[in-house]
């Protein structure tokens, strides 16, 4: 019993700091988006190349978080978490 009590132990921290970057970002993503929405005229146009690489990069930044935290939670449920300490 206690072996699953240090692997849910360990799953918090990446969950914790996966839900913190998504927190951070969203309003982010979200006022780019708003500005995009509300955007026109000629300056609307030079900025829009700027302002859609704010969004593809922050949807990465989001994806990539989402997804070494779900690599992250298979690693411990699988016993690999003391794995590096071998070395």
């Amino acid at each position: 019993m206690r072996k699953t009590t240090d692997r849910n132990r360990k799953k918090i921290a990446p969950v914790v700091v996966a839900v913190l970057v998504v927190v951070y970002l969203a309003p982010i993503l979200l006022f780019v988006l708003l500005a995009l929405a509300g955007a026109a005229g000629m300056e609307a146009r030079l900025a829009l190349p700027i302002l859609v690489g704010y969004l593809v990069l922050g949807g990465a930044v989001i994806g990539g978080v989402v997804k070494a935290m779900m690599e992250r939670l298979r690693e411990i449920d699988g016993g690999e978490e003391d794995e590096a300490s071998k070395y």
